[in-house]
C-alpha cells in the first residue's frame, strides 16, 4: 500500500530538534503531520518534584533519579497509552507513524496502525556505556523496561539507526532480525550544506561542555594546558553551559541559542575536538563539518562513523590528555592538513550526513 499520510510521533523537545529530518521528509509523502506527547500527571510541577526528590535519596544522585523518572515500565505505559488514544482519535488515520526515539511506544494494546521507529541509542548501550542513563532500582525494574523497549522494536515494520553500533545492539541485545534495520546516520541543523568561505589560522578550539563530565571535559582542559606550551596564542572556547572555569586562553560563553552567533562561531574555530567517554551521534560534529571544521573524537558510540580517521578528522582510539593535546598540536601547526580535512569534512556532509539523502533512504525502505 502506497504511504500517504506520515504521522510522527515523540518527545516534542526531540521532534523540534529534527524538524530539518520532517521537512526532508515531507518532500516524499502527499501529508506529514505531528502527534508530539503530551505530559502525563506525574510531570506536574509538584508531583515531578516531590518524585525526583525521593528518588534521588534512592538512586544517590539527581542524574539518577532522572534516569529512574524516565526509563520505568509505568512511565512507558502510560506514554504509550496516551499515545494510543490519541492516534485513534485522530479525523484521519494515517498510513504509517514514524516514531522518534525509543523512550515509549506509539502504540501499546491496539497496533493496527504500522510504525517505523528512529533511534540514535538503546537502553542497552546506555547501561555499558553510561549508566547514569540507565539506572533502575532493581533487577525487576530493569527487566520490565527493557521488556517494553523490547516490544516497541519487535512490533516496528522497520527501524532506521544512526549508527552501525545501534545497529549492533538491536541485533543482539534484543534479537532484531538484521534486515528490519537500516543505517542511515543523521545531520544537523540545517536543510542545505554551507558553500561559503573557510579560513584557518585562529588557533582557536571549540569543544561542546553542556554536559562536561560525559563529553570528556577533564581531559579537555588537561590537554588545552599542554597546547598552551607549546602554541601560547591558542584559544579554548567552550561552550553549552556556564561553568566555574577561569583559566588563561580560556573563553566560557555558555549557552547559545542564535544560529548566526553559532556559525561565526564555527567559521573563526580552527579545530573542534569531543573525546566523549559517550555520545550516541553527536549533531555538534556535523555542525563543525558543516562548516568545513575538522574534528578530534574518541572511538566511542557513533562518532567513527562521523568521522573518517586522517581524512576529515582524528578518531583517538583511548583519549589521554598527552594524546589530544599532541593530536591538537600537529593539526593546529599544519595548516595544509587542516584545509585538506576542511574539503573532506564538506564534502561528507554534501554526499552522506544529510537530511535529504536520510529522507530519501526511508521513504525508498518504505516503499520496497
Amino acid at each position: 500500500m502506497e504511504t500517504k499520510t506520515l504521522l510522527v510521533t515523540g518527545e516534542p523537545l526531540f521532534l523540534d530538534r529534527h524538524q530539518f529530518l520532517f521537512k526532508a521528509l515531507s518532500d516524499h509523502f502527499a501529508q506529514l503531520r505531528f502527534s508530539p506527547r503530551k505530559n502525563e500527571w506525574y510531570e506536574a510541577n509538584l508531583p515531578r518534584t516531590v518524585l525526583k526528590g525521593l528518588l534521588t535519596l534512592r538512586a544517590g544522585s539527581l542524574s539518577k533519579a532522572n534516569a529512574v523518572f524516565q526509563k520505568n515500565r509505568a512511565a512507558f505505559v502510560l506514554k504509550s497509552r496516551r499515545a494510543e488514544r490519541d492516534i485513534q482519535q485522530l479525523s484521519e488515520q494515517p498510513d504509517l507513524v514514524f516514531q522518534l526515539f525509543g523512550t515509549y511506544s506509539p502504540f501499546w494494546k491496539t497496533c493496527d496502525i504500522p510504525y517505523i521507529m528512529f533511534l540514535d541509542y538503546t537502553t542497552a548501550l546506555a547501561e555499558k556505556n553510561w549508566s547514569d542513563w540507565a539506572t533502575f532500582l532493581s533487577d525487576h525494574a530493569r527487566e520490565a523496561w527493557f521488556g517494553c523497549e523490547r516490544l516497541a522494536y519487535a512490533r516496528a515494520k522497520h527501524i532506521f539507526s544512526m549508527s552501525h553500533v545501534v545497529k549492533t545492539s538491536l541485533i543482539q541485545d534484543y534479537g532484531i532480525a538484521p534486515q528490519k534495520v537500516t543505517v542511515v546516520g543523521s545531520s544537523g541543523d540545517f536543510q542545505e550544506p554551507y558553500t561559503g568561505g573557510k579560513t584557518f589560522g585562529s588557533r582557536q578550539i571549540l569543544f561542546n561542555g553542556s554536559d562536561f563530565e560525559r563529553k570528556g571535559g577533564d581531559i579537555v582542559l588537561a590537554a588545552f594546558r599542554k597546547v598552551r606550551q607549546v602554541i601560547p596564542e591558542a584559544k579554548l572556547v567552550i561552550i553549552g553551559k556556564k561553568l566555574p572555569i577561569e583559566e588563561a586562553g580560556i573563553n566560557n560563553l555558555g549557552y547559545i541559542a542564535s544560529r548566526s552567533e553559532i556559525s561565526d562561531l564555527f567559521l573563526g574555530t580552527d579545530l573542534v575536538v569531543a573525546p566523549a567517554y559517550c555520545d550516541p551521534f553527536p549533531t555538534f560534529l556535523m555542525e563543525a563539518m558543516n562548516y568545513g571544521v575538522p574534528c578530534v573524537v574518541s572511538n566511542r558510540d557513533g562518532m567513527p562513523e562521523i568521522v573518517d580517521h586522517k581524512v576529515d578528522g582524528i578518531v583517538i582510539n583511548q583519549p589521554t590528555a598527552a594524546l589530544l593535546a599532541d593530536n591538537m598540536i600537529h593539526l593546529l601547526t599544519n595548516p595544509s592538513v587542516l584545509v585538506a580535512m576542511s574539503q573532506a569534512a564538506r564534502l561528507k556532509v554534501k554526499t552522506k550526513l544529510s537530511w535529504n539523502i536520510i529522507a530519501k533512504t526511508i521513504a525508498d525502505t518504505i516503499a520496497d
